[in-house]
């Protein structure tokens, strides 16, 4: 967990109580602090008085499903800036993925849910979050031209795929991927893919979290 001065605040909405329990367990054992909702309804009670930096969001609860809660949020400005949305569902087909990043999620998580994975996406976003806040992100150069392809790729960088996942999402080999994130880097002129994630927020391919 990242070193701040108040531990970071994390959204658990969940509507399975023993999972959910389990995540709150977790997640308080690493020093953060937690508020849960079985609901989209009362997730969107919480969120209505407090901006918590993470919200882990299951995708299919009862009534609006998380992609739709998501979508709600953004569209009535509900959602703060300084927050990151990461969906945590068994759905791991590609139309799915692909539904939850155009709602606008900066991450997403298949069930059953890799722990380690789990707690250094966390540790990421935070860390992440901390450097916008600080004015180290990076600006993309203005000259540059993206194809639809590239930016479709570099949109999925900054929501924090790995090769492997956005080969998936677009169908394509990660041979092929790797071609386009290399020229990508060139383009950009970007060293990592930290960096391609920052250009990818300002070039406003990623709702950005601050």
């Amino acid at each position: 967990m990242t070193k701040e001065s108040q531990p970071a605040t994390i959204l658990c909405v969940e509507d399975e109580e023993v999972l959910l329990e389990e995540f709150e367990e977790e997640l308080l054992s690493r020093g953060y602090r937690v508020l849960t909702a079985t609901t989209s309804d009362e997730a969107e009670q919480i969120l209505s008085t407090t901006a918590p930096d993470i919200v882990l969001c299951d995708v299919m609860l009862p009534g609006r499903n998380g992609f739709e809660l998501l979508t709600d949020l953004r569209r009535a400005g509900r959602l703060s800036d300084r927050t990151a949305f990461i969906f945590v569902t068994a759905l791991s087909d590609r139309e799915p993925h692909l539904e939850g990043l155009r709602a606008g999620a900066h991450d997403y998580i298949t069930k059953p849910v890799d722990l380690d994975l789990l707690h250094l996406k966390l540790e990421n976003t935070l860390a992440f979050a901390k450097a916008l806040r600080d004015g180290t992100a990076v600006s993309p150069r203005p000259d540059v031209h993206l194809s639809p392809r590239e930016e479709q790729v570099l949109s999925l960088l900054g929501a924090g795929e790995r090769t492997v996942g956005i080969a998936h999402v677009l169908d394509i080999s990660e041979h092929t991927v790797n071609q386009y994130i290399k020229e990508l880097y060139r383009k950009l002129g970007l060293g990592n893919r930290a960096d391609a994630a920052r250009a990818a927020i300002a070039m406003g391919l990623v709702k950005p979290f601050r």
